[in-house]
């Protein structure tokens, strides 16, 4: 003892204490660092050991997943108990089918309630989505369980629909609605819903002269070769396989008997827009056309679907809110038998107004004959009323062709033309002012 306080007293005690003093620091920073190791650990392993997922955040990228088309990332968030019941390929045909076959959207859930027993979770929701037919909505649940200490979804066909059962299917029947007529003065159509005759070709019966009559139903019909061999070696194409090919009016007699005379052609009826006065009236009247993309994306709200066809010129477009109607149809559960179990959607078919216009189709013809040479358009009014009773621009073409289908040939031809048949001549700000 007298020794060491003999050190502590010496000039250099200091650098002994210093010395005792840097000890402890080293001894609590050492500890400080161990406490933070071990909560770091304790941190990574409760980590590991969580959940690397949650049962709601599995079930809304479920549905996400259902309104992006992804089928195949859609079944990786099943359950295995799930995957030995259904393989991926069926998997992602029945949802596909039945999803895009009623052109299903915007699919939407809202979690009601949610039950945990143990490794199992059952969650409760309200669906809603659109279809092609109208809006469905209904309430379901879903069973999940841990697997890996990740949520999976146990699969069955009431996860589509509460009431569908893995043997059943989803059907739709679309009722198509009328169109609204284009008449004249007189009540005489100028535009209507008609049938057309549907020129195809049966591949098993064109016979041992194949290229040779295909050759010839290429010049009668102006469709390539090329298009018409493209036709019939499509996938479905059976030798007893209707293929059509081209659409032209009934009243196309001479050329639906020269046709008739080569071995595998067949005509049947089909329904199509027909224009009565083809060319005397095409740049009044106009034609309608399939919708595109853009057309439909401008309209969504207007019940088009992606068959519906539109009024692209003419009073077919200016009168196009007026001409169309809304196709009806419904969305039901169909069992192994063919017998209806439940409806889920129904929607009644809403057929168009007919537009009554002032033009007498007479006159509209006398005048088209006598001036067709021209280049202009000619105007006959009731003097005493001011109504229009013809309205002609030429040169001109037939709204029929556009309808109908028109060959590439033809279309080059019209666009090329310098007199510019396409072109309408009169203004129109007239249009609107010629219905009754």
């Amino acid at each position: 003892n007298m020794f060491i306080k003999s050190i502590l007293n010496k000039p250099y005690k200091h650098i002994i204490r210093g010395s005792f003093y840097m000890k402890n620091k080293k001894i609590v920073i050492g500890v400080i660092i161990g406490i933070i190791l071990i909560v770091a650990i304790i941190g990574i392993v409760l980590t590991l050991n969580s959940d690397k997922t949650n049962p709601e955040d599995t079930l809304k990228k479920y549905i996400s997943l259902i309104n992006e088309k992804q089928y195949d990332e859609m079944y990786e968030l099943i359950s295995e108990e799930s995957k030995s019941e259904i393989n991926k390929e069926d998997f992602i045909k029945r949802n596909s089918n039945i999803y895009e076959g009623i052109e299903s959207s915007n699919l939407k859930i809202e979690i009601q309630e949610i039950n945990k027993e143990g490794r199992n979770i059952t969650i409760s929701y309200n669906e809603s989505m659109n279809t092609s037919v109208g809006d469905i909505n209904f309430s379901n649940k879903v069973n999940l369980i841990k697997e890996d200490k990740e949520y999976k979804i146990k699969w069955s066909s009431s996860l589509i629909f509460p009431e569908l059962r893995n043997s059943e299917k989803i059907r739709i029947k679309t009722n198509h609605a009328k169109r609204g007529s284009i008449l004249d003065r007189n009540g005489k159509d100028l535009a209507a819903d008609g049938v057309a005759s549907s020129i195809g070709i049966v591949p098993g019966k064109l016979g041992d002269n194949k290229e040779e009559n295909i050759e010839k139903i290429s010049q009668l019909t102006g469709v390539s070769t090329e298009t018409i061999n493209k036709y019939l070696s499509a996938s479905y194409v059976k030798d007893d396989t209707f293929v059509p090919i081209k659409k032209v009016a009934k009243s196309e007699t001479e050329l639906k008997e020269k046709l008739l005379q080569i071995s595998g052609i067949k005509i049947t009826d089909t329904d199509a827009r027909v224009y009565n006065l083809g060319e005397e009236a095409a740049h009044l009247i106009g034609y309608v056309q399939p919708i595109n993309a853009e057309e439909l994306e401008e309209n969504k709200d207007k019940g088009y679907t992606t068959n519906s066809l539109i009024g692209k010129t003419g009073l077919e477009k200016v009168y196009e809110d007026r001409l169309k109607g809304t196709d009806g149809g419904e969305i039901y559960i169909e069992d192994e038998d063919g017998n209806k179990l439940k409806t889920l959607v129904k929607k009644e078919v809403k057929d168009g107004e007919d537009i009554k216009l002032t033009i007498d189709s007479n006159l509209q013809k006398s005048l088209y004959d006598q001036l067709k040479e021209d280049k202009g358009f000619f105007v006959v009014m009731e003097p005493k009323n001011g109504e229009l009773l013809a309205l002609v621009s030429t040169p001109s073409f037939n709204s029929n062709d556009f309808t109908l289908g028109m060959t590439n040939e033809k279309w080059n031809e019209l666009s090329n033309d310098e007199n510019k048949p396409l072109y309408n001549r009169f203004a129109r700000k007239i249009l609107p002012r010629i219905y009754i």
